[in-house]
């Protein structure tokens, strides 16, 4: 365990840090918007198309939660932010996805490869990898960036990756959106981004699938 930790510190390090900075970063964010909601009401097309451009980076490198964002876009924009918010995830799980890889190069998945045990296990789990993928994107709770690093460290294919991750986003992005638009205040929002009855119980459902999904096919990679 000791000689893993080793050979893997950057990659450890990097994969906490971005669960943790979204708490952080967020946190800075929201005070601004909050006391500049004025100027956003009035921003133009430029200023948006600015914004989008700058958090496909703040949501690949964990500086901005994607539910956050989708939030914000749906607050402000209304149903119009949902194109721009969906391509901006899109590009962001590229980046995301692409960063983790040029730092680690496969090291990981090769190391975790040398047991057999973990090795057959991770075989398993490719054969359902479209699916696993789309699970955890369901679940809001799941960190966007963590994820994006954990399935580029597995070996994950590309095409499997952005297909499935843009289909299993797209639920609790519409969801999101919709909360957005039934805010009455921004301070509101951001410091209770699923009050009601309604937006629990699908959250709740989203996270449930998710996890039901993901033990079924773990454990059925495992028994194999």
């Amino acid at each position: 365990m000791l000689d893993f930790l080793k050979r893997n510190t950057f990659t450890l390090l990097y994969t906490f840090f971005l669960g943790l900075m979204p708490l952080l970063v967020s946190s800075s964010v929201s005070y601004w918007v909050i006391t500049h909601e004025h100027e956003i009401q009035n921003f133009t097309l430029q200023n948006w198309t600015i914004v989008f451009i700058f958090a496909c980076f703040t949501m690949a490198f964990a500086l901005t939660p994607t539910t956050f964002i989708a939030l914000l876009s749906g607050y402000f924009l209304g149903w119009q932010a949902f194109i721009p918010v969906a391509i901006t995830y899109w590009i962001a799980s590229f980046l995301g996805y692409k960063t983790a890889q040029m730092i680690d190069g496969g090291h990981f998945i090769r190391i975790i490869s040398e047991k057999p045990k973990v090795k057959q296990i991770l075989d398993n789990l490719q054969k359902d990898e479209f699916k696993i993928i789309l699970l955890a994107r369901l679940s809001p709770v799941l960190p966007f960036a963590v994820t994006n690093v954990l399935f580029s460290f597995s070996g994950t294919k590309l095409r499997n990756f952005l297909s499935a991750g843009f289909l299993g986003m797209l639920p609790r992005t519409i969801l999101s959106i919709w909360i957005g638009t039934q805010a009455q205040e921004i301070k509101r929002l951001i410091e209770h981004p699923s009050e009601g009855n309604i937006s629990k119980f699908l959250i709740l459902g989203l996270i449930s699938m998710s996890i039901l999904g993901l033990g079924y096919f773990v454990k059925r990679a495992i028994k194999v």
